[in-house]
C-alpha cells in the first residue's frame, strides 16, 4: 500500500485540489497515514455553498453578463475553495452529465443544475443520476421537453445508456425506445409569470403508459425515474457495468487514461452494492496503481485546471484576469462543454492552437506580476530559477526544463544593459509554460 510521503501527497493533491499547497502537504503528512489524508481531502461536510444572487434565482433574463459573473465565481471557487475536491467533482459531474449554456439559454437553470452537482459531488450515485434527469438544465438540453406520448424524443434516453451510464454496447435500440417512452411527459413549465416558471413538471396527459420491455424486463409500465432504477439497482448485470463504466470515467479524470482492468475488478462490486461516491474515490486514492510513474506523468492539465493553478500560485482572481476569456481559446469553455459527451483530456489538450492560447494567458498574468519579480535579476542563476520553480511549484524541474531556463538567463545576462528589463518578464512566462507546469 502507498504511504503518506511527501511525494505521495504531493501527487494526490495536485490531482484532488489543483495544486499541493506546502501548508496543506505538510498537514497531511502529518495525520501519519495515507488513509487519514484522503479521509481529509474527502471531507466537504459543512455549510452548503450560496449561488451568487441573481444567477440561482432569476428566471427572468440571462445575458452574457450573467455568465461571465457564473464562470468568474465559479473559477475563483476552484481558487478559493478550502475544500477543493468538492469544485473538481462539480466540474466532473458537469462534463459528465452536460448541460450548456447556449443552448440552455437560462442563467437559473444552468446554476441550479451547477449547485445540483457540488451539493451531490460526493453522495449517491444513484441519488445524483435520478435529481439530474429532472434537472430543467438537462431537460432542455437533451430535448426531452420535446418528448410526449404519440412523438417520441430519443436524445435524453439514447445518452442516458450511452454516455451517462452504461457505454455503447449495453443496450439495445429497443431499449432506447422504451426508455423514450418511459420519458415522455417529463419537461418544463414555461408558463410566465408563474412561481414554476422555468421549473421541472410532469404532464401525466403527455405520458406514455404502454408496456415496455426495456434490457430485458417483463412487459412494464415504465416511468423515467423507473429506468434509472432499472439500470442501476433490479438489474444486477447492468447496475455492474454501470458501476464500472463511471469508475473509469473518474480513474481517467483523477489518474490517466485507461485505466488498469484490475482496478476496475476490485472496485465495480463494492460500488455497485452502496453507489457511495466518497467511497469509491477514497479506495482509487488508496490503490498502489495511483502512485505509480505511469499515473504521475499521464496526465495532462486542462486549461480549466492550468488556469486555476495559475491563479493559485500568483494570488491573481477572476475580476483581474478575466480567465473566461482565455479558456475559450484553449477549449475548455465552463458551462460550455462542446458536446453531449463532454470534454476529451491529455492529447486534446496539447496542439499549436491550445498552446499558443495557453502562451497568451501566461503572458497576461506576466505583466501582472513582472514588478513583483524584479529581483531575479539580482539573484544567481540556480536562485532565480529557483524561485520561479517555488512560486508555480514545478519543483523538481527536469534537467531539460532547468537547463533551458539557464541557458535563457545566461544569455540575457550576456545581453546587458537589454537584458536586465526582458528577463524577470520572459523567465515568468517561460516557467508558466514549462511541460511541468501543464502535467497534473
Amino acid at each position: 500500500m502507498p504511504t503518506n510521503d511527501v511525494v505521495s501527497i504531493t501527487h494526490l493533491l495536485r490531482r484532488t485540489e489543483y495544486v499541493a499547497r506546502p501548508n496543506r502537504v505538510a498537514a497531511l503528512t502529518g495525520l501519519g497515514s495515507l488513509d487519514a489524508a484522503i479521509d481529509d481531502i474527502l471531507n466537504v461536510s459543512g455549510t452548503p455553498v450560496p449561488i451568487p444572487p441573481g444567477l440561482a434565482s432569476d428566471t427572468t433574463n440571462s445575458n452574457y453578463e450573467q455568465y461571465v459573473q457564473a464562470t468568474q465565481w465559479w473559477f475563483d471557487r476552484m481558487v478559493d475553495s478550502p475544500k477543493p475536491i468538492q469544485e473538481k467533482m462539480t466540474f466532473f459531474w458537469h462534463g459528465h452529465f452536460t448541460s450548456a449554456w447556449d443552448k440552455v439559454n437560462s442563467s437559473y437553470m444552468m446554476m441550479s443544475q451547477n449547485k445540483l452537482y457540488r451539493d451531490n459531488a460526493l453522495g449517491n450515485f444513484v441519488t445524483l443520476t435520478q435529481a439530474m434527469a429532472i434537472e430543467p438544465a438537462m431537460l432542455v438540453y437533451l430535448d426531452n421537453t420535446e418528448n410526449r406520448k404519440g412523438a417520441p424524443n430519443q436524445n435524453f434516453a439514447r445518452e442516458l445508456m450511452e454516455l451517462f451510464a452504461l457505454g455503447i454496447g449495453n443496450y439495445s435500440e429497443a431499449d432506447v425506445e422504451a426508455a423514450a417512452k418511459a420519458w415522455t411527459g417529463y419537461g418544463v413549465d414555461w408558463t410566465e409569470g408563474t412561481p414554476n416558471y422555468q421549473h421541472y413538471t410532469y404532464n401525466s396527459a403527455q405520458h406514455d403508459n404502454s408496456l415496455k420491455r426495456f434490457l430485458g424486463s417483463s412487459p412494464t409500465n415504465f416511468n423515467g425515474p423507473a429506468i434509472i432504477t432499472e439500470i442501476l439497482v433490479n438489474n444486477a448485470a447492468k447496475r455492474l457495468i454501470a458501476a464500472r463504466f463511471i469508475i473509469a470515467k473518474l480513474w481517467e479524470y483523477f489518474a490517466h487514461p485507461g485505466p488498469p482492468p484490475a482496478v476496475l475488478d476490485a472496485l465495480q462490486a463494492g460500488f455497485a452494492a452502496d453507489w457511495n461516491i466518497k467511497s469509491v474515490l477514497k479506495k482509487i486514492f488508496l490503490r498502489d496503481e495511483f502512485y505509480t510513474a505511469a499515473a504521475k506523468q499521464g496526465l495532462v492539465r486542462s486549461p480549466v485546471d492550468w488556469t486555476v493553478a495559475l491563479m493559485h500560485h500568483t494570488g491573481l482572481r477572476s475580476a483581474a484576469l478575466d480567465p473566461q476569456w482565455y479558456v475559450g481559446y484553449m477549449g475548455q469553455i465552463p458551462f460550455n462543454p462542446p458536446n453531449v459527451a463532454g470534454w476529451k483530456a491529455n492529447g486534446y489538450w496539447i496542439n499549436t492552437t491550445t498552446l499558443g492560447a495557453r502562451a497568451e494567458l501566461a503572458q497576461g498574468v506576466t505583466w501582472k506580476i513582472r514588478d513583483t519579480y524584479e529581483g531575479v535579476t539580482a539573484m544567481t542563476i540556480p536562485n532565480a530559477i529557483a524561485t520561479v520553480a517555488n512560486l508555480f511549484g514545478l519543483n523538481p524541474l527536469s534537467t531539460t526544463t532547468y537547463n533551458a531556463l539557464s541557458n535563457f538567463l545566461t544569455a540575457q545576462r550576456q545581453a546587458a544593459p537589454w537584458g536586465d528589463w526582458w528577463e524577470p518578464t520572459n523567465l515568468l512566462t517561460m516557467s508558466m509554460l514549462a511541460p511541468e507546469m501543464h502535467m497534473a
